[in-house]
């Protein structure tokens, strides 16, 4: 769930992307995982999807990573969250203890939110091929 004031635009990286609404101070909490935000849906339910369902749904999906990680599903992103692209030098980072992203330095406002889909999918995940 983001939390901050955020707004959807088209990214430098690809395609859409998510932008700060307002400025962010390096530290603050931009994202928390929240359960309500993201839905599970079975492999064998995206598979019997249309093809151009199916690739809107990958394309904002990922197993997860560690403990986290699905077998047969896959996690997808129903807010915002989802149009956040992958830097390696992103532009925040995961605090996996409190499961938040927090803001890697200050950031004005118009700043694309990035984050390093490592964080969250294995090498060689969908997230990693799209």
């Amino acid at each position: 769930m983001i939390l901050v004031k955020h707004y959807v635009g088209q990214s430098r990286i690809s395609g859409s992307g998510l932008f700060t609404a307002e400025p962010v101070r390096k530290g603050q909490v931009v994202y928390e995982f929240d359960y309500r935000f993201v839905q599970l849906i079975a492999d064998s339910e995206i598979e019997a999807m249309p093809e151009p369902m199916r690739e809107a749904v990958y394309k904002y999906s990922y197993r997860g990573k560690g403990k986290d990680r699905l077998q047969g599903a896959v996690y997808y992103c129903a807010d915002d969250s989802r149009f956040m692209n992958h830097e390696d030098s992103p532009s925040t980072l995961w605090i996996e203890s409190d499961s938040v992203y927090v803001a890697a330095r200050d950031l004005p406002a118009d700043s694309e939110l990035t984050c390093n889909y490592s964080d969250f999918c294995d090498d060689g995940d969908m997230c990693f091929r799209l």
